[in-house]
């Protein structure tokens, strides 16, 4: 891994010099101390990835003249508390995003892996923007695709008096020996406004599985309101697949404080024709102390009902687990330096 970072940051400060410093360097360090609690079980550790996703990349863009650009983006994700990366024992991966782009008065058109369509209302829509023990959950419901590989999009320009939106395609490419030839592939598109202190959107897609009982089916709805004061916001998603179904409602808020920002979140999780529904509570600080670094702190509360189990769990340190109709907790303090 040592040697595959020298190499590319070599490969960076060349491409810098040439080409009058269009490529830059970007990322995201995040650790902490986190505190989880499932059923009678305690454990302490190390986190990473409590505010924001520690990763880091490169991206550029080049001028192809009369309003073409021609850009890419490659980002790794990181665990901060062992120094690896997301890939295969560790080692290095574009995990978060891989892609090349042409964009011009017409949009973008986006090839490679990404951020799935249906993920960014969860993510935005989400005071703690999934991180960490405060995030919402509603994500991680039946197995909805986060980033998604092998992916081609198409973005809207951005001059549509704040309307905006993506549709998205990925193929699962499986072999052609296979008895299903569209496992794997998603579709999906989400489409909102954004102008002032309004930002509300809707998005909608489906994965396939092997066979159509296994398909996931994803649907979900967020807005906030920017009020000075405090930012309200409002997400709510849901997952299917054959019998199974999960919907989530959260309400949450931002509001800034002093040097930083508070924020919480309520949400709630109900399985469809069963018990094994769970509740989850969050509030948080997050303190500047520059525009680049922020020290945070937030505790999260989850409540089963007598079929769940669900439990807290953060990146670096795994959920310590829970009894049917018990109860988890945690909380998280860290820092967070951007670059």
């Amino acid at each position: 891994m040592k040697k595959s970072l020298i190499a590319i940051a070599a490969m960076a400060a060349v491409g810098c010099a040439s080409a009058q410093s269009s490529v830059t360097l970007f990322g995201v360090l995040d650790v902490g101390v986190a505190h989880l609690t499932g059923t009678g079980i305690s454990k302490t550790g190390v986190s990473t990835g409590g505010a924001n996703i520690s990763r880091w990349g490169f991206r550029g863009t080049e001028d192809l003249g009369g309003g073409l650009a021609a850009s890419f983006w490659l980002e790794a994700g990181l665990d901060v508390d062992t120094g690896s990366g997301k890939g295969a024992g560790g080692g290095l991966s574009f995990n978060r995003r891989s892609t090349v782009s042409l964009s011009g008065p017409f949009g973008e058109v986006r090839l490679g892996r990404d951020d799935s369509a249906t993920f960014l209302s969860t993510l935005i829509f989400d005071p703690f923007l999934t991180n960490g023990v405060g995030g919402n959950m509603a994500f991680i419901m039946l197995g909805a695709p986060i980033q998604i590989s092998n992916a081609v999009s198409y973005f809207l320009p951005g001059n549509l008096g704040g309307f905006y939106g993506q549709v998205q395609y990925a193929f699962g490419e499986p072999p052609a020996t296979a008895t299903n030839t569209h496992q794997g592939n998603y579709a999906g598109a989400r489409f909102g406004y954004r102008s002032g202190p309004v930002n509300a959107a809707l998005a909608a897609g489906k994965l396939k599985g092997a066979t159509a009982a296994q398909d996931i089916e994803i649907r979900n709805v967020g807005a906030s309101y920017d009020l000075g004061m405090v930012k309200p916001m409002l997400l709510w998603a849901t997952e299917k697949t054959g019998t199974a179904k999960i919907t989530a409602l959260e309400l949450g808020l931002t509001a800034p404080v002093g040097a930083g920002e508070v924020r919480a979140q309520v949400s709630r999780y109900d399985t469809a024709s069963s018990n094994a529904d769970w509740r989850k509570y969050a509030v948080g600080y997050g303190y500047n102390l520059s525009k680049r670094t922020q020290v945070y702190g937030s505790y999260g509360h989850l409540s089963n009902k007598a079929g769940a189990q669900k439990s807290i769990g953060v990146q670096g340190l795994t959920a310590t687990g829970t009894t049917l109709g018990g109860k988890s907790s945690g909380y998280e303090v860290g820092i967070r330096h951007s670059f």
